[in-house]
This record gives C-alpha cells, sequence and structure tokens, in this order.
C-alpha cells in the first residue's frame, strides 16, 4: 500500500468509527453497543495511531502532496502531509485516545458521544494535512461544529451557554475568515498553497499588496479565535471549564493548538517565495509574537484568581499557547520545532492535570479551590498524577514542560519576551500552589469556615481502571518526554527541516537546579502575596470580571481593526 493511501486511511478511519458509533445505537444489548463502541474507538484513535509509524520513514525525506482520488486539480481535494502534519497527528491521538480512555469511567459513556469525539479527531487529523484554504475552512468548520456539541454534553446549562458563546464567536470568526479566502482568491485565482504562491511572487501592484494584506488579516484574526490569544481568548474559560472533564483535555491539549500550526504551514509556505508581499507576513508575525507573549502573562494573572479548579486550568491553557505563539512566531524552523514540543507536553500535562483534578471534582462535588480538602483520599494514582502534572507545567526538571520552555526561553534570551515570559513563569508556579490546597488534609480551621461543607470532605478511594491507565499513561509520558527531551527535540528539527535540536545542549545541570530553586522561592512569594488581604481583594475584583459575549465581539473587531490599520498605514 503506498504512502498516499495510508494517509487517506489514516484521515477516514475516525469518520469510519464514527459511523459505526452511530450504528451501534440500533442494537438492543448493551453489551453489543459497547462492543461496538470499543471496536469504533481503537478502529479511529489507535489504528491511525499505528500508522503514523509506517509513515514516518516517507515523511522524514519529503513531503506527500497529492490529490484524492487523483482527481483534477480544479475540484480535487489537495492533501499536503508533511513533518508538521506527521507531529501533530502524534500530538492529536495520543491526547484523544488517552482521554476517551478516561471517559470510560467518568463518563460520558453513550455511543453519541464517541461519535461526536471522533468526528472532532478526524476534523483535527483532515485540518493538519489540508494544503488549500477553502478545505482548510471546512475541516475548521467541522472542528468547531464537534466542539460545540461536546462543550455542553455535560447537560448542564452553564455548558450550555459556554456551548453557544463559543458557537457565537467561532462562528462569526469563520465568516470572516471566509471573507479572507475569497480576498485571497479574488486576487490571486487560486485557493491551492502551491497556487497562491506561485502567484504572489509576480505582486507588484499597491493594490493588489494592500488587498492581500487585509485578506490574510481576515484569516489571521479568524484562526486566532480558534487559538485564544489576546484579545479574543474570551470564548475559552467558560466552554473548558464546564465541558466533560475528557473533553476538557483535547479541548486544551490539541484543539487550540491545531489551528495555529496550520496556519502556519500557510504562512510558512508562502513566506519561502520571495515577494512585495513579505514585508506584510512580517508584520503580522510580530503582532503575534507580541499578543502571544502578553497573553502568557495577563492569561495567568487572570489563573491565579480563580477560585473554580478548572477555570483555572483553563486560564493556564490561555497563558501556556502564549508561550507556543512567541516560539511560532519567530518562524524560523528551530522555533516551530520548539513550539510544538510546548505544544506537544503541554497537551500531555494539561490532559493530565484536567482529568486528575476532574477526578477530584466528580469525588468531592464541588470545583471551590478554597472549599477543597483532603483529596488525597480518592487514590495515590490520581494524587501523583496531578503532582506530575502541576511540576510539569510548572517546568521543573526532570519533567517534561522543563524541558519545552527551556527551548522557548533560549530562542528569546536577551528580548522583552524572556522577561515577560519568565514573570508568567512565577504566576504559574504560585498558581498550582495554590490548587494544590486541595490535597491538604481538613483541619479544624476548614471546618470554622462559614463555607463548610461536610459532605464535600467525604471523599472515598476512586475506582475505574481506565481512568488510573490515562493517568499513568499522561503521567508516564511527562516523566519520559523530560528524561528524553533532546530525542524529541531531535525529532522535532528533523521533520521541520533542521538539523539543530531546539533543546539546549546543557539542561540538567547545576544552574539549572539553582533557577529552579529560584523559581519555586518566587512562586512561593506571590503565592503568599495572593492569599493576603491586598492579594485577597485584587484577585476578587479581577475574578468577577467576566467576558460578555457583546465584549468577546468587540475584542475581535478590535484585533481585525488594528491589524487592519497596520497594513494600510505601512503601504
Amino acid at each position: 500500500m503506498n504512502s498516499e493511501n495510508l494517509i487517506v486511511i489514516q484521515i477516514i478511519l475516525p469518520l469510519s468509527g464514527a459511523a459505526l458509533c452511530f450504528v451501534s445505537k440500533m442494537m438492543k444489548s448493551q453489551t453489543l453497543q459497547r462492543l461496538i463502541d470499543w471496536f469504533a474507538a481503537f478502529l479511529g484513535l489507535f489504528v491511525p495511531l499505528g500508522l503514523l509509524f509506517f509513515l514516518y520513514p516517507v515523511v522524514s525525506q519529503h513531503p506527500i502532496q497529492f490529490y484524492v482520488g487523483n482527481q483534477h486539480p480544479l475540484i480535487g481535494i489537495e492533501l499536503r502531509f508533511d513533518g508538521v502534519s506527521w507531529l501533530l497527528n502524534v500530538m492529536g491521538f495520543i491526547t484523544a485516545a488517552t482521554s476517551w480512555l478516561y471517559s470510560r469511567t467518568a463518563g460520558p459513556h453513550t455511543p453519541e458521544f464517541s461519535a461526536l469525539f471522533l468526528i472532532q479527531t478526524f476534523a483535527l487529523t483532515a485540518t493538519a494535512s489540508s494544503a488549500d484554504l477553502f478545505n482548510l475552512f471546512v475541516c475548521f468548520e467541522i472542528l468547531g461544529i464537534a466542539s460545540y456539541a461536546l462543550t455542553a454534553f455535560s447537560g448542564k446549562g452553564r455548558a450550555f451557554m459556554a456551548a453557544f458563546s463559543y458557537m457565537a464567536v467561532s462562528s462569526t470568526a469563520m465568516a470572516i475568515f471566509l471573507i479572507g479566502v475569497f480576498g485571497v482568491y479574488r486576487i490571486t485565482g487560486a485557493l491551492s498553497y502551491d497556487g497562491i504562491a506561485r502567484y504572489i511572487t509576480t505582486i507588484t501592484t499597491e493594490a493588489q499588496i494592500v488587498g492581500l494584506g487585509l485578506s490574510l488579516v481576515c484569516i489571521v484574526i479568524a484562526t486566532a479565535v480558534r487559538v485564544a490569544i489576546l484579545p479574543v481568548y474570551g470564548w475559552l474559560p467558560e466552554a473548558h471549564a464546564t465541558a466533560p472533564h475528557a473533553i476538557s483535555a483535547v479541548l486544551s491539549g490539541v484543539l487550540i493548538k491545531v489551528p495555529l500550526f496550520a496556519l502556519g504551514r500557510f504562512l510558512f509556505l508562502l513566506m519561502s517565495n520571495v515577494s512585495a508581499i513579505d514585508i506584510v507576513f512580517k508584520e503580522i508575525l510580530d503582532v503575534l509574537k507580541l499578543s502571544g507573549t502578553l497573553t502568557a502573562l495577563v492569561a495567568v494573572i487572570f489563573a491565579l484568581s480563580q477560585r473554580d479548579a478548572k477555570r483555572l486550568l483553563a486560564y493556564h491553557s490561555i497563558s501556556q499557547i502564549g508561550y507556543v505563539v512567541s516560539a511560532w512566531a519567530i518562524a524560523s524552523p528551530m522555533a516551530i520545532a520548539a513550539a510544538w514540543m510546548h505544544a506537544f507536553y503541554h497537551a500531555l500535562f494539561k490532559g493530565l492535570l484536567f482529568l486528575s483534578v476532574g477526578t477530584v471534582i466528580d469525588a468531592s462535588g464541588s470545583k471551590d479551590v478554597y472549599t477543597i480538602r483532603g483529596a488525597y483520599k480518592v487514590g495515590l494514582i490520581p494524587t501523583i498524577a496531578f503532582f506530575v502534572g502541576a511540576l510539569s507545567i510548572s517546568a521543573f526538571p526532570p519533567f517534561n514542560g522543563f524541558a519545552s520552555k527551556a527551548a522557548i526561553f533560549y530562542l528569546h534570551k536577551g528580548s522583552w519576551e524572556y522577561i515577560i515570559l519568565s514573570i508568567a513563569s512565577v504566576g504559574t508556579v504560585a498558581s498550582m500552589i495554590k490548587l494544590s490546597r486541595m490535597f491538604i488534609p481538613e483541619g479544624k480551621s476548614a471546618k470554622a469556615r462559614p463555607e463548610y461543607n461536610p459532605n464535600i470532605l467525604v471523599l472515598k478511594p476512586v475506582t475505574g481502571f481506565w481512568l488510573k491507565v490515562s493517568l499513568v499513561i499522561f503521567a508516564l509520558a511527562c516523566v519520559m518526554g523530560g528524561l528524553f527531551s533532546k530525542e524529541m527535540g531531535r525529532l522535532a528539527g528533523l521533520l521541520v527541516g533542521t538539523e539543530t535540536n531546539p533543546v539546549p545542549t546543557h539542561l540538567f545541570t547545576l544552574n539549572s537546579i539553582k533557577g529552579t530553586l529560584s523559581l519555586l522561592a518566587q512562586g512561593v512569594l506571590l503565592y503568599l502575596f495572593v492569599i493576603s488581604l491586598p492579594g485577597k481583594y485584587i484577585t476578587h475584583k479581577i475574578e468577577t470580571r467576566q467576558p460578555s459575549f457583546a465584549g468577546l465581539i468587540f475584542a475581535f473587531s478590535l484585533g481585525i481593526g488594528l491589524l487592519g490599520t497596520l497594513v494600510l498605514l505601512r503601504h
């Protein structure tokens, strides 16, 4: 079987699994339904992961580009499976498969859930391989529709409202994305990345440059909504906080990153062609780097202010994607490799945090970090899993987050971005200390609090084989990702086209230990300020500031206006 067929099969398998899940609804036997559900997940999540290993030897040498079914370029669906596609698929399938295993214990267990889950996975892998703008738009829409439904799957009122806000803002963004696609097609007469790249080398007139620049602004800002960076991140916290825990892990770990790298596959291909439009690309990337860096800091401030444990983690998803964007926008192969490493490692440790914290929430019946105590009672595996995730996101050696953040800091060394990201890292440590309060044994002081609820503190060990398996998989991946970070960096560099390893040569040294101890001390001091009277006043003011739908639309419009104005002023 040739490589092209393997790529198509890998994309189609999750969709085939979703179809099987719907077929299982026709079965009267519950046992038969569960068997079909498991087979569908195996077919749609685990088999494609295996196929990636067969594709690696080919894609490590050259990208695979073709039209599905050998159709004519005018009507065919063009796919380009390159190193970035392979890396995104590895991240997506590992995170999705492990999170689905968790749902077998914690729920939801229904065939409808598995079907939507697999449709979302299909859209993710199709997005990673898309090679023309209209197909990218279609993939984004399928991805969005499945995500809206999965966000609301908990059946709670807050989840329905979060899904609606997500849908309304995202749909508006996709309408603007489509306007951008029309503008690009109107100017270049092409929708395929290669066709657009060939045409822009001939652009010379001011009108064409401005028109194409504004069209790219529409595409970039619309994609930024899906990525959730400043100023268009407001839909994410509530959506991730109210979704089922398995979905929160996938939304945070994969969903907000694949659109970013898919956009990069388009923009970086155009930048490789010398043209008059290159200055527009550089301006857009400079703005995105600024936005990503500030996102890392602003979001961690909001995270520190949250009482809701899942909202705290949701804001950290925004903060961590800020790190990824700040590296990605440098646009060099080494920077893209470092950005993917942190994106992948974030998928692992944030998936671990969402699932372990979700386990505590289900056992306690509360999300309040100030109320829950004695969370260690849920079991040894969830407790260890939480602390592995907390140490990973805090960038403590030898866990994976230490290596991927070191790669990003190495890129920014000596710049103002380095300072901002360093401050954000202190906020991350303080946030994890705050979240760790849940594992403190309950005492007399807890019982004296007005908000004390004795039912919350009655935590029992969690049972469920697949819940524990999923936590162990994520936890081991966080540890192994740190220990073998140089090998991972070498792999990422090879697949994005550079022999330079993004991971610093001297990673685990005495200086790094000193830096970690300094980071811990600063995090403790910041946490002590947060729980002081002035800190409580400030964080309360921040926490009670809830994003409105009107505010989300305003932020989106502001982003388009500012970036569009920049293009007009420069040309």
